[in-house]
């Protein structure tokens, strides 16, 4: 029987450290002997033994009040004092029943030790004291073994459940907790510093083929004890994996109304969010002290914040704005710099400025209606660089002309292109090396600044697709250019490819779009098409154009780039937009995504997804909001959808029915959340996809888009909490946040931005063994001299350490062939670690192994043998224990392990022999043989009738060179003569043979001779002395045996002495007794069949 382990996973969001995972520092007698390790956090620490964990959290806001507090002047009013105690609340999770004498097994240590003298008790102090980043207890309960380690900020236990045992013998229980209840199949655990919570426990195990099947499980709640269950049960052949991710989830907090409207990554982890802010409802927006602007100018100011890495403390937060409305659309973190750069249109005069700018003044522009904010304005785009700590401006300009810039046509002002709430308000902006930035936009001005450009001339439509880079200040344009037909164009998004080239993509209704010859698609199919183009890096020309679309309604919103430069895009659509075989597919659905070569020429893949349609009419489901193809080529999609885009005019979208895995994060939706996907490289698989949003509000974003990093962490900012579409009809804090998030409520008496982080890369150790010709997945009985292919199936890592058991260590990264072939020299048994790395993903390391039997068979068949003809021979392959044997003709086969053969001519004969461990081995025995010699003699007894007989024999075998002849006469005579008389000294029944000898084999052929001495009377007395000797009576042999009882038939003729017969016996008995003639002497004949003749006297007395 097969038997792999249960691994049941938990994660506890208590308090965290940072992104780099928690340290458990040993305890050498620096600390109370209850508790092994210790994880020093940011408000508290988490003791570990065998036993289970000991917490203390202390309130984070108090101590953060103090420390503020400690730099300025003590205020005595206040009633606080340095000295007064911090609240705090100590607790125990306590493993019921464990052996808490089970030891700790740690890995390699962290960098780094740290000394401790606490006290004057000298007992107390350690130093070098060492950190791990795991700890494993063996065997806490009978077959269960305890993991302890960390998920970025976050504490995770493991359970691990060996063949056979029983998890039911696991109960944890919560001592000192003001109150633990279960909610949504997760534990909130009440202390008076605030509310904790174990997620969802979830359990896996893996098949034969390393394929992750889900055991469902859940908590089993009794008073402030829980334990674990399984509804469906669990198969012991699979194994079980933890699902992504929520990194952290947060309320800004604003007691103003605070939208969100997008987010990117920053350095180390930490996430900028932005949306607007207004304080027409009341409220004020938390802008931090020193913050570049700290106050509300306008109506909308743009509302920025810099997160930390685990979500629980602003690093900055400030307002951006004049005094009219203002609007962030994208933003992106200069790596040179690590200055933060907004792109966003501004309808304020006095929107703020650089020095240097390139245009200072405003652009004026037609008055028009936004539907986002709910306003006629004016807009120009604005650009904008802060610092990185959010205190100065770095650089800011407007770009414009007389028309409006930034803003695609509202849908109610008769935008085609703008089909979801939000729409209006697209664009992209990114950064190279030197710092440069370059945006993708919209403009309806005739007169926007356009230099050194492909095209510098407004192309007729109502409005143009614009691309502009930007010098490193914002003081210059470097180029500028617009892009589209006479229609309406807007371009959407924006990347680099290997060149520094720069792809753009988006929408259009103009005829005329400029695509290039080759291209995938030239001619303007539909409603609207979506479009992609590449640009020259110089900004000169357009290298290459395609549309894509049906003859519906299609639009990209989304590119980007796998390393070997084929070009993906993400987009809606309202047609049947082509799907190629061998895709994953929602057939009628509203969602695309496709695959184009680099040069745009060629459709490599396409499909759609979403909830699909039953009536024919395809209505997207989402709007999309981030996009990545990461550096494994994982494709990471996200959206939102429902009332917010179908309520207000848009489309009729909603979230029911999206396709979900079954390791989603959240599996329902209220219709109106954001989703999440994950597709394999060639989009042939979903490898996850997840719902999340609250019960109760509308999810959604008001216009802008976020990322993903290259790892499948996305960075989001949304609106959430509302009031407007909730079923409570007021605001509310129902999206879901973390645990020591920063907020935890929506403050506002509408919306709060909330920005998230959710890793969807997946880190995962997985590995296969396979033979050479890859046909034997899971191959790990390998006998020598084979070699054995090790299959790298990871999902995610940058760095890649074989340990492969025998010494060889073997080291690769992402551009490395994702296998490796061994051959072990020796046989034995070898356990093969693979460990993969990237420190950018919450988990940093994940590391798998398996046990490889390496085998040296014994089997070895006989050498090829000769057999003497009409001989058999018994076959022998010894060491196996399973056999196939064959031979060349088709008349023989066996399974016996020693098969008798009797072959009438020369034979091979072929075997398969299979050992114990699997192993086989192809041999081929050839059976000769010695030709039988074929035998010609005669014999002849020489008889006489007073003593034994001599044999006279005679070879007339013809002579051959390789053979020897010989007579055996039986009585140790051996005579290699062809003609010989032998005489007997013995009486004896003996066995005659020739033999003849060719090679070692002997073939012979036998006669019985029965040699033996005559005695036959010469007088006999009948009737003279009655009973005596009155009979002619023969014997022979030294028992005097009558010669009938050997066989031998006796012919016996009497006659007198004129030759008158007066006896006469064809097979005389024995018994003439002449009683009808007279006494004397009478001449005999005796015959003994071919044994003798005897021709005698016989005197008969009377």
């Amino acid at each position: 029987m097969r038997f792999t382990f249960l691994f049941l996973f938990v994660t506890f969001y208590t308090i965290g450290q940072n992104a780099d995972g928690l340290k458990f520092i040993e305890n050498n007698g620096q600390w109370n002997s209850d508790i092994d390790f210790e994880a020093q956090v940011p408000g508290g620490r988490v003791g570990v033994s065998a036993k289970g964990f000991s917490v203390l959290l202390l309130d984070l806001e108090e101590m953060e009040h103090r420390h503020l507090a400690s730099h300025g002047t003590i205020n005595e009013s206040d009633g606080q004092r340095s000295s007064e105690p911090v609240t705090g609340h100590y607790f125990l999770i306590n493993l019921i029943g464990s052996n808490s004498q089970a030891k700790a097994i740690v890995e390699k240590p962290l960098d780094g030790y740290t000394n401790y003298f606490l006290g004057s008790d000298s007992c107390r102090w350690a130093t070098k004291v060492l950190a791990y980043p795991s700890i494993l207890y063996q065997n806490v309960y009978n077959g269960i073994d305890f993991r302890v380690s960390s998920v970025g900020s976050n504490l995770k236990y493991d359970f691990i459940v060996r063949p056979e045992a029983d998890p039911s013998q696991i109960k944890i229980e919560y001592c000192g907790i003001d109150g633990i209840e279960k909610i949504n199949s997760s534990l909130k655990i009440e202390t008076n510093v605030g509310l904790l919570t174990e997620v969802i426990p979830f359990s896996y195990q893996l098949d034969d083929n390393n394929t992750r099947q889900i055991v469902a499980s859940e908590y089993n709640l009794q008073n402030k004890a829980t334990s674990f269950s399984f509804p469906n049960d669990y198969n012991e052949c699979r194994t079980l994996v933890i699902d992504p991710l929520l990194i952290f989830s947060t309320y800004s907090g604003s007691t103003a109304d605070n939208w969100g409207s997008t987010a990117t990554p920053g350095e180390h982890g930490t996430l900028y969010s932005a949306g607007v802010t207004q304080q027409n409802l009341g409220g004020f927006f938390p802008a931090t002290t020193g913050a570049f602007q700290t106050n509300n100018r306008g109506s909308f100011d743009m509302a920025i914040i810099k997160y930390d890495s685990a979500g629980t403390r602003f690093l900055y937060a400030t307002h951006l704005g004049g005094s009219g409305n203002d609007s962030p659309e994208s933003l992106v973190v200069d790596k040179t710099t690590g200055d933060l750069v907004v792109l966003g249109i501004s309808g304020s005069s006095d929107y703020p400025t650089g020095a240097t700018s390139f245009d200072r003044t405003f652009n004026l522009g037609t008055t028009i209606f936004n539907r986002v904010l709910f306003s006629d304005d004016q807009w120009d785009i604005v650009v904008t660089r802060l610092s990185p700590q959010g205190d100065r401006l770095v650089g800011s300009t407007f770009l414009g002309g007389s028309g409006n810039d930034g803003l695609n046509l509202p849908k109610q002002s008769g935008g085609l292109l703008v089909a979801n709430y939000g729409d209006e308000m697209r664009g992209d902006i990114i950064t190279d090396d030197l710092g440069s930035v370059y945006i993708s936009s919209v403009t309806g001005s005739a007169d926007f600044p356009t230099v050194n450009g492909f095209d510098s001339s407004f192309d007729g439509g109502t409005t143009d697709g614009v691309v502009v880079k930007l010098a490193f200040d914002l003081s210059t344009i470097i180029w500028s250019s617009y892009l589209g037909g006479s229609g309406f164009d807007a371009a959407y998004s924006i990347k680099f490819d290997a060149n520094k080239n720069i792809l753009l993509a988006g929408g259009t209704t103009s005829t005329n779009f400029p695509t290039t010859t080759g291209a995938y698609q030239t001619i303007f199919n539909g409603t609207v098409d979506g479009w992609i183009a590449r640009v020259a890096a110089d900004g000169s020309a357009i290298l290459n154009a395609t549309l894509t679309g049906t003859t519906q309604f299609d639009q990209v919103y989304f590119i980007d780039l796998n390393s070997s430069g084929n070009v993906f895009c993400y987009g809606q659509t309202t047609g049947q937009i082509p799907i190629t075989p061998g895709v994953y597919r929602n057939p009628n659905s509203g969602q695309f995504l496709q695959k184009f070569s680099a040069d745009l020429s060629t459709l490599q893949f396409s499909t759609t997804f979403g909830s699909g349609s039953s009536s024919g009419s395809i209505i997207p489901n989402i709007s999309p909001t981030a996009f990545l193809v990461n550096d494994c080529d994982n494709i990471y999609m996200a959206g939102w959808g429902g009332v917010v885009n179908s309520g207000i005019g848009f489309w009729p979208s909603t979230t029911f029915g999206m396709p979900i895995t079954n390791d989603a994060f959240q599996k329902t939706t209220s219709g109106s959340d954001f989703y999440f996907m994950v597709l394999n490289g060639d989009a042939t698989q979903l490898v996850y996809s997840t719902y999340l949003g609250g019960g109760t509000s509308k999810t959604h974003v008001d216009g802008g888009t976020s990322r993903f990093d290259k790892f499948g962490i996305v960075y989001h900012s949304v609106c959430s909490g509302c009031q407007f579409g909730n079923t409570t009809g007021q605001s509310t804090s129902d999206f879901p946040t973390t645990p020591n998030a920063k907020s935890r409520l929506n403050r506002s008496p509408n919306c709060n931005n909330a920005a998230f982080k959710f890793d969807l890369s997946s880190l995962r150790a997985i590995f296969n063994t396979n033979n050479l010709a890859l046909s034997k997945p899971g191959f790990n009985n390998v006998c020598y001299p084979d070699s054995i292919v090790f299959q790298n199936l990871s999902t995610g890592g940058r760095i890649f350490a074989w340990d492969l058991g025998d010494g060889t260590i073997v080291n690769q990264d992402v551009d490395d062939p994702r296998f490796v072939i061994h051959q072990y020299k020796q046989p034995g048994q070898y356990k093969v670690k693979l460990k993969i790395t990237d420190l950018s993903t919450c988990s940093q390391t994940d590391s798998t192994f398996k046990v490889i039997n390496y085998f040296r068979n014994t089997i070895k068949a006989e050498d090829d043998v000769e057999i003497c003809e009409g001989a058999t021979h018994l076959l022998m392959a010894p060491g196996g224990s399973t056999y196939k044997w064959s031979s060349e003709d088709p008349l023989f086969t066996s399974t016996s392990p020693s098969p008798i053969v009797k072959p009438d001519k020369n034979t091979k004969y072929f075997v398969t022999v299979t050992d114990g461990n699997g192993c086989s081995k192809k041999d081929t025995v050839k059976v000769s043989l010695v030709n039988k010699v074929e035998l010609s003699w005669q014999h002849r007894i020489k008889a006489n009738c007073i003593d034994r007989p001599n044999v006279i024999v005679q070879n007339l075998t013809p002579p051959k060179d390789d053979v020897t002849f010989r007579f055996d006469f039986g009585d140790g005579t051996i005579s290699e003569d062809r003609d010989v008389e032998h005489f007997y000294k013995k009486d004896s029944i003996y066995q005659l043979r020739l033999i003849a000898q060719r090679k070692f084999c002997f073939f012979e052929d036998e006669v019985q001779l029965p040699i033996l001495k005559l005695f036959v009377p010469n007088v006999f007395t009948p009737e003279s002395s009655p009973g005596l000797n009155d009979t002619f009576i023969v014997r022979i042999g030294p028992k005097m045996i009558d010669p009938a009882t050997i066989g031998l038939t006796l012919q016996l003729s009497v006659v007198d002495r004129w030759g008158k017969n007066v006896f006469e016996s064809a097979n005389y008995k024995n018994d003439w007794d002449a009683r009808d003639i007279e006494g004397g002497v009478y001449y005999m004949h005796l015959s003994i069949q071919d044994f003798a003749t005897c021709k005698s006297w016989v005197h008969i007395i009377k």
